[in-house]
Order: C-alpha cells, then sequence, then structure tokens
C-alpha cells in the first residue's frame, strides 16, 4: 500500500507534539518503553489516560490518509480469520477483515509501525491494507472470534505488570528512580547537568586592539557597519 511507510511511532509523535495534546515528557517516556520493551507507542498513551483511542485515530486518519473502520461491523470472512497465525493477531491487537488474494484487509488497533507491518508481509507472504480501528473495539472483537483470546490477554496483562515491576525495582536499585526513562539514561542527563553547573573556565581572551581612528574624507564619516538583525 502506498505511503504505509510513513507510519512510525516517531512521525506520530512528532503529530502529538505540533497538536500539543499530550505531554513532552509522558510521549518519550513511550517513545522509549516502545524502543526498548517492545511495548505498543499508541497502547502506552491509551492505556495511560492521556489521550483516548478515539481521539488519537482521528488524528492517524487525518495526517496519514488511511480509512476508518470500525471492526464489529464488519461481516468477517472465515478465510481471512483463519489467514493469519491468531497468536501474532492478539500480539498485534489485529483484526483481520476479508482476503482478496494474498491482499488481507486488517483493522489496526490505532495504528501499526511500518516496520511491524512489513515483517508480517514478510513472514506470511502476503500484503495488508491497513484500516484505522480503535484498540477497545479490536480487543472485543478478538474475543468473539477466538473463545481464548480472553484469558490469553490476562496472561499477557500479569506479563506486563511483573515486567512493570521489574524496570521499577531496576530503576530504584540504580539510585531513587529514573522514571519510565531508566537509571542508564537518567546518568547521561544528570552527567550533562553536572558539567554545566560545574562552569568550565573559558580562557580569558586577549584585550583588543586599540582602533586607529581613520582620516577624515570629504564624504564624511564612514557608514558603520549595520548589526545583524536580532535573531527570532
Amino acid at each position: 500500500m502506498k505511503g504505509i511507510e510513513k507510519l512510525t511511532a516517531v512521525r506520530l509523535a512528532e503529530i502529538l507534539t505540533e497538536r500539543n495534546v499530550v505531554s513532552s515528557e509522558v510521549i518519550t517516556d513511550a517513545l522509549y518503553a516502545s524502543d526498548t520493551q517492545g511495548e505498543s507507542f499508541v497502547a502506552t498513551l491509551v492505556g495511560g489516560g492521556h489521550i483516548t483511542d478515539w481521539d488519537l485515530a482521528k488524528l492517524v486518519t487525518e495526517h496519514f490518509n488511511l480509512p476508518y473502520l470500525l471492526a464489529g461491523s464488519f461481516s468477517i470472512t472465515e478465510e481471512a480469520k483463519n489467514r493469519l497465525p491468531k497468536e501474532l493477531l492478539f500480539q498485534h491487537t489485529l483484526v483481520p477483515l476479508d482476503l482478496f488474494g494474498d491482499i488481507i484487509c486488517v483493522a489496526m488497533p490505532v495504528m501499526l509501525p511500518f516496520e511491524q507491518l512489513q515483517k508480517i508481509q514478510k513472514e506470511h507472504n502476503c500484503e495488508l491494507f491497513p484500516y484505522v480501528g480503535l484498540i477497545s473495539e479490536n480487543k472485543k472483537v478478538l474475543g468473539e472470534l477466538f473463545k481464548d483470546y480472553k484469558e490469553w490477554e490476562l496472561g499477557e496483562s500479569k506479563r506486563r505488570e511483573v515486567a512493570a515491576s521489574k524496570r521499577s525495582a531496576k530503576a530504584a536499585a540504580g539510585g531513587g528512580g529514573g522514571g519510565a526513562l531508566g537509571s542508564d539514561w537518567m546518568s547521561i542527563f544528570d552527567a550533562g547537568e553536572a558539567a554545566i553547573s560545574s562552569g568550565v573556565r573559558k580562557p580569558t581572551p586577549a584585550p583588543a586592539p586599540t582602533p586607529t581612528p581613520a582620516p577624515p574624507t570629504s564624504a564624511g564619516p564612514a557608514a558603520s557597519t549595520p548589526p545583524n538583525p536580532p535573531k527570532k
């Protein structure tokens, strides 16, 4: 699908920052969790109550020129349901809608990054045509399509809680936290602040030479160089 390569968490983060709908600190933490722990950038924002999946879906639809569809309003074919492994659908909260040869129409949980879509296409020899959907709606539909989805989701929720607890304990052991960014990242920031506050002494500049006055001319005094315009 043309333009699918633009679907990235970083680009969505830029849009959210431009619109000023989510704080930059929250966005940074969500990007870090996505990059280091494999957490969904979108799910982190919605799950944390920073933005609704509906408002986020509106932004993705508008800025990436993608169609929107509620998975529950679509009659899903059995062929589409079985085209991809259910474990993959569970992992990405992805709902298969219809199948046209090797083209699979799917409802995304608001947005899946291009890297993930590309990996699915390569590993399962198909082409995905994504619709923007809602996280809550996709979970409901997956529960209706697969009887074991709710049990899987419960186990996944517990796994995430354990992983989050371990990260918090590790951050606390590293010296008083550091939030979602982690103690390693915060140590870099702390080192930078320490370098600034220590006040590295600059060498004393040499005295400027005394200017020699220019001889007077009939044209009057020489024009002075205009000052640089103030930076905006």
